[in-house]
């Protein structure tokens, strides 16, 4: 079951995001199914019921990635909140509001192999920092990982 976020009002679904990097300096984006050629977005998912943030983290990365995260994970200073417009709630037929997402920093070995979850990732790729930021297609993807990439900085 879901974990929400009561806010202000406002019913979030609670999610997890991995700002994925190797020790060769590039960073993970995925890909997933229903996504166009070239849009990509970070790994990760839904905190379900119970679960805590870094419980889900890991449980997302395993299952979309194959990976078993070994070492502790840094939860990052950064926040993605969006709110859905009253639209796209009734298209989609959501009893919430928007999302809110934990930023997390995982830190893989150049050679750890990729599984894939092919129910939900239609590929992955490294990239570049630039490469990376010109791969998501929204805006706000790209100044949440800008503020991801400056947290890690400091």
């Amino acid at each position: 079951m879901a974990a929400y976020l009561y806010e202000g009002g406002l019913k979030l679904r609670h999610k997890v995001r991995a700002v994925v990097v190797n020790g060769s300096g590039q960073f993970l984006l995925v890909r997933p199914h229903g996504y166009p050629e070239g849009e990509w977005t970070l790994a990760g998912g839904g905190v379900e019921d119970g679960e805590t943030v870094q419980q889900a983290m890991r449980r997302e990365i395993a299952e979309e990635l194959g990976v078993a995260l070994e070492e502790d994970l840094k939860q990052l200073p950064v926040g993605n909140r969006f709110i859905y417009s009253a639209d796209h709630k009734v298209k989609r037929g959501l009893d919430h509001d928007g999302q809110e997402a934990s930023m997390f920093i995982v830190r893989l070995a150049d050679d750890v192999p990729l599984v894939l979850q092919s129910e939900e990732i239609a590929e992955a790729r490294w990239f570049s920092r630039d490469e990376a930021l010109a791969g998501f297609p929204v805006k706000k993807q790209r100044d949440v990982f800008k503020a991801c990439l400056a947290a890690l900085a400091a």
